[in-house]
């Protein structure tokens, strides 16, 4: 019997208290912060629209979508460029905010390691990766909860 695991490339990205762990296919581009262009009315996680590649992509805080709180930073902040899942073209990426410069590592199901936490929107699963707590995001969730904006 053939034992063996597959190891994934992945993104640990810092967010306020924590990291978030997304594969590193899902991320379309790492790019410097910008101010985004408000929308009135919309929740306090969404910062509003960026300019990328000739499209405007909703920009998410991601800490502020699942209920922590984000503290003001005052150091370089970055953005990830998601893909979305669904396959619509109306929206194929969203903007995540980073409270700094990703690490891309490889991980594998003996290195991330499954944390008992209740269930929350937007939260795939709570884990640990190499000792350290980090979340993997629900980007189907977060897409839904943008479009939901929209009607």
């Amino acid at each position: 019997m053939l034992n063996y695991s597959i190891r994934v490339h992945t993104l640990m990205i810092p967010i306020a208290g924590n990291s978030l762990l997304l594969p590193n296919a899902s991320v379309a581009e790492v790019t410097q912060y910008v101010k985004p262009e408000p929308v009135k009315g919309a929740p306090a996680w969404m910062y509003g629209f960026i300019q990328w590649r000739e499209l405007k992509i909703p920009l998410v805080s991601y800490e502020t979508l699942i209920g922590m709180t984000v503290p003001d930073s005052k150091g370089v902040k970055w953005i990830m460029v998601v893909n979305t899942l669904s396959g619509k073209h109306d929206m194929p990426f969203f903007g995540l905010v980073a409270q700094g410069r990703p690490k891309l590592i490889q991980v594998d199901e003996s290195i991330v390691i499954p944390m008992d936490r209740k269930e929350e929107k937007g939260v795939l699963k709570h884990v640990h990766v190499h000792g350290d707590p980090a979340i993997i995001p629900d980007p189907d969730c977060i897409e839904e909860m943008l479009r939901s904006l929209k009607s």
